[in-house]
């Protein structure tokens, strides 16, 4: 079989995780809106309570299910612009302390772009200098169907807001950028898509205009509003937390290349009987005794992944579904009812009936 090489073969690898807490600020704004947020969690490896730590990560084929899920509900409300108004800085963790005591908003905005892909690994962020303006653009790496309006919005809303707090306005004037009735004087948002119907009613609201219908998703800063300084300023504060989201980046970059972690990522997303080893070897573009030789070297097996894949399943299923316990052991590829009655009480503990009765404890497992 031929060798897909080595930078196909870690894209092949490539395993997007994003931060719980953003999928979490999601459903709050669900429910602000008056839906049912629950409905956001079904199906799903992890529940409301296992998205409260900070440091939670789900995978982004989770989070995508989630956000058409939220779109469906609240799309039409000016979900994007309510979402980016609840990311505060601190929700964005070493990432948004190194932008919030960078020297100057120049300084915030190179740390957000070279650190963008700890929190939306799947987007980037290039800085093209014109002369009187800095051109800041968003490129996609995920395909994500009737999501990237969403995504562009609700980034560039949430940069915008930010930049609008957290300038030091005196500098700012002093800069010749004014800052008066929460507006960037100079900035705005450029996004390619139609203009939406809810725009309208926020953009008021927001600190720089957006217009849409235009070539690229571009962000436009005056080249001097960047040299302003930011309010709380620390050089020192600064550099400690760049060195914190390098340490994190680089271990990131390590995982992305982790095989376990694509195997769980990829099964998750696979509806009905989970592959064989020789299926999921095929999917690698390498053989099953590869395969099986790169999983020992990880200290696992295929099965082991499989189990812990059907567990999860099968404890989302008996927790927010109505479906028979013989209805769920055939979805998940249980030809013997018996058989799938062994494996769950193997891995709970108890009868799938038992655990059904008894609540939701134990939690199934979240990411890797």
């Amino acid at each position: 079989m031929a060798n897909p090489g080595p930078e196909k073969e870690r894209q092949m690898l490539g395993v997007f995780l994003v931060p719980g807490a953003y999928l979490r600020v999601l459903a709050d704004v669900v429910r602000q809106l008056g839906y049912n947020d629950r409905s956001l969690y079904e199906g799903m490896g992890f529940t409301p309570q296992d998205l409260k730590s900070n440091d939670s990560r789900v995978f982004v084929t989770d989070a995508i299910v989630m956000v058409e899920r939220a779109l469906a509900l609240a799309g039409k409300d000016g979900l994007s612009f309510m979402l980016a108004r609840e990311l505060r800085v601190t929700i964005h963790g070493t990432l948004g302390f190194a932008a919030l005591t960078s020297p100057t908003l120049a300084g915030a905005l190179d740390s957000v772009r070279r650190y963008l892909q700890l929190r939306v690994p799947f987007l980037t962020m290039t800085l093209t200098d014109t002369g009187d303006h800095v051109l800041v653009r968003l490129r996609t790496e995920f395909d994500a169907p009737g999501q990237y309006r969403f995504l562009a919005e609700t980034v560039s809303a949430t940069l915008m807001m930010l930049a609008e707090q957290l300038i030091d306005r005196e500098d700012a004037e002093k800069q010749g950028f004014p800052v008066e009735d929460g507006k960037l004087p100079g900035v705005k948002v450029q996004l390619t898509s139609p203009e939406p119907p809810y725009y309208r009613r926020f953009a008021a609201q927001l600190p720089v205009p957006f217009e849409y219908g235009q070539p690229e998703e571009t962000m436009v800063f005056p080249k001097g509003l960047l040299d302003t300084r930011m309010r709380l300023a620390d050089a020192e504060a600064s550099r400690m937390a760049r060195d914190q989201c390098e340490l994190e980046l680089q271990k990131a970059l390590k995982d992305q290349g982790d095989i376990t972690y694509a195997i769980r990522n990829m099964l998750h997303m696979m509806p009905g009987p989970l592959p064989s080893l020789e299926s999921m070897a095929e999917r690698f573009c390498v053989s099953s005794r590869t395969l099986k030789r790169r999983l020992a070297e990880k200290d696992t097996t295929y099965r082991e992944i499989v189990e812990a894949v059907l567990k999860d399943r099968a404890i989302q299923l008996l927790r927010y579904t109505n479906q028979s316990v013989s209805e769920i052991a055939y979805e998940l590829g249980y030809a013997d009812l018996s058989n799938f009655s062994r494996a769950f009480r193997k891995w709970t503990g108890k009868s799938a009936s038992e655990f059904r009765e008894g609540g939701p404890d134990p939690a199934p497992e979240v990411g890797p």
